[in-house]
């Protein structure tokens, strides 16, 4: 058992930004007066590391400071004599942060216009952060000779308005979080095989071929304004979607039956090898889930009621859905080609939790692995 009383919890000394000019003046006061004493039997190190304690630096930025601060003046008899300036000190610590932040800014200036211009295309869906890391990681010829940042510098330079042009509302996540609403309990259990029964925790993505799905619609006070049947797995994040002209249970089965049309890469591989389960929500679209486990093969579970975070990957895939098909609008006025075109860029999306890869990529990865039919 680990004992708590024996674990160092002291804060960990910051080097330097956390000095203020009067401890640079306790340094000058303390420093200048050890030397002037010459105390023989006074070791500069004890003296210096009990200074950097006082202060609360470490032992080698307190040297660091002083080499810096170093200046020769003359005393009283024109003699040279070498001492510690605090202002000298503080000068060259300050001047340095502003030319080096000013330089970094503008020599990563091509690279933030990069970002910026990607971040602003048309359908372009991926954050701040996938775009920098994808240019460092899977795109570094695009940016050969480029200075770059990392995704905290930018967000620095758009809260202190340092990148020209662009505002910090231009990024939704930052400005539009919303608080947490109060868990809703479910009247009713849910309509087939509980989540709780499923062998593996919502926090398991280690196997393939376990999938989320849902359905989302269109306007809900225009008739006939159709609706989309999503399915994501687990471990991937690859989105599977169907567009149907409404969500009654019979046109979701249906759509389960067009996967293979929809998705021919599919066609060569068992759907059990494929879906191995799937976690749906509780909608009634979804009464049919017996006639989908026989024809899947699979094995159909049902999130606790009000519980989307049970199935969470699904509901990001939907919210990334509704870029392109935003809520109150008549889904029956798009496309097939254009729900499957949409849903081919959030596949080939940049991820971050994917370590930067794309769900498509990993996902095709997961089906040269299984043997084929």
């Amino acid at each position: 058992m680990i004992n708590l009383n024996n674990i160092n919890f002291t804060k960990k000394k910051e080097k330097n930004k956390h000095l203020t000019k009067e401890m640079y003046k306790k340094i000058e006061s303390e420093y200048n007066h050890w030397i002037a004493a010459k105390k023989v039997n006074s070791k500069k190190t004890e003296f210096m590391r009990q200074l950097a304690s006082s202060i609360g630096t470490t032992l080698s930025n307190l040297y660091e400071i002083i080499k810096v601060g170093m200046i020769t003046v003359l005393d009283y008899e024109l003699n040279e004599r070498i001492e510690f300036n605090a202002n000298t000190a503080w000068n060259k610590r300050t001047e340095k942060s502003v030319e080096s932040n000013s330089s970094k800014r503008e020599s990563s200036k091509p690279f933030i216009d990069l970002v910026v211009k990607e971040y602003r295309s048309k359908y372009n869906i991926n954050s701040i952060d996938e775009i920098i890391n994808d240019l460092k990681l899977n795109r570094s010829d695009e940016i050969e000779g480029m200075t770059t940042i990392c995704t905290a510098t930018f967000y620095n330079y758009v809260d202190d308005d340092k990148i020209e042009g662009f505002d910090k509302h231009e990024l939704p996540m930052k400005c539009n979080r919303k608080s947490k609403s109060e868990k809703k309990e479910g009247k009713t259990g849910p309509k087939g095989t509980s989540i709780e029964e499923r062998p593996f925790d919502k926090d398991d993505r280690t196997e393939f071929g376990h999938w989320e799905g849902d359905t989302i619609v269109g306007s809900r006070t225009t008739p006939n304004s159709g609706a989309v049947f999503t399915l994501v797995e687990r471990k991937t994040r690859f989105q599977i979607t169907i567009k149907c002209k409404d969500r009654k249970a019979l046109t979701i089965y249906k759509a389960v039956k067009k996967i293979k049309k929809k998705y021919p890469e599919l066609k060569d591989y068992k759907l059990s090898d494929i879906f191995k389960s799937i976690t749906f929500d509780n909608g009634v679209e979804f009464s049919k889930w017996e006639d989908i486990e026989k024809y899947l093969k699979t094995k159909c579970y049902f999130a606790h009621p009000y519980s989307s975070y049970e199935r969470g990957s699904n509901e990001n895939g939907n919210k990334l859905l509704r870029i392109f098909l935003p809520k109150g609008c008549n889904i029956n006025d798009y496309t097939d080609k254009y729900v499957m075109e949409a849903n081919e860029l959030i596949n080939t999306k940049i991820r971050k939790i994917l370590n930067y890869k794309s769900s498509l990529d990993l996902f095709n990865l997961e089906l040269a692995k299984l043997t084929q039919i």
